[in-house]
């Protein structure tokens, strides 16, 4: 076996992450808001949001087993990881919305997307290469769904709650942060995984724009990640804000 290969190949893989930035800051913005939620914790262990700290937790920690898994070489992508992570992320999510939401239209809505969701990512467990091939299909409808799920919140919190509720609402923050993610994450996911497998090796301008909307994208979740924060510090006992 040749050890100076495996080391070269370890240190490069690396670096792919190590020299952007803006990678390194979603995480800790991540890892932010989990700790944040965990020092609140008593203001949503007795409702779903605790569900939503939960899933910051293994968030986080799902990225770097990732990065492990893809820096040690022990697999050519880690798209394992991203494909199991759709499950969670989407059951968690629209099941938080789903819970707080009051119109029966809304909450049946919900349900229907998510089993369509659901059928979509079974088919495609079933009929692709789970292990190696990214499911983007499947993450884009959930988002997509995810997304309107998120308006419906924010229009019962919005008719519902005059302005002094509404800004300490756990659900303004969370809603609010998916909306600026999921707007933003949406075309520049698609286009990047596209756009970078067209291009292959090309380290020219094309690259380069790749690249932008990649960290635009990783922004955004940064981002995304600081108002979840703020939202658990800020926001009053679900309880109290019956909608």
């Amino acid at each position: 076996m040749n050890t100076n290969f495996l080391k070269s190949d370890w240190h490069d893989r690396l670096l792919l992450f190590t020299t952007n930035p803006w990678l390194m800051i979603a995480d800790l913005a991540e890892l932010l808001s989990f700790i944040v939620g965990l020092i609140f914790w008593k203001k949503f262990k007795e409702t779903s949001i605790k569900w939503f700290i939960l899933f910051l937790g293994y968030n986080f920690f799902n990225e770097i087993a990732a990065l492990f898994y893809y820096v040690c070489g022990l697999g050519d992508n880690n798209s394992i990881f991203y494909n199991i992570r759709q499950f969670i992320y989407f059951t968690v999510h629209l099941f938080v919305f789903y819970d707080f939401l009051q119109k029966t239209r809304f909450r049946r809505s919900v349900l229907v997307f998510y089993g369509i969701w659901l059928i979509g990512y079974i088919y495609l467990l079933t009929t692709t290469n789970f292990l190696d091939k990214y499911a983007l299909f499947s993450l884009i409808l959930g988002n997509f769904f995810l997304l309107i799920a998120v308006l419906f919140v924010l229009v019962e919190i919005i008719n519902s709650l005059s302005l002094s509720e509404i800004g300490s609402n756990i659900l303004i923050f969370i809603g609010l942060g998916l909306l600026l993610y999921l707007v933003i994450s949406i075309p520049t996911s698609v286009t990047t995984f596209f756009g970078w497998a067209r291009i292959g090796n090309d380290t020219g301008p094309r690259m380069e724009f790749y690249k932008i909307l990649r960290n635009v994208g990783t922004i955004s979740g940064a981002l995304m990640y600081l108002i979840f924060a703020y939202g658990f510090y800020r926001s009053k006992r679900p309880d109290i804000l019956e909608l």
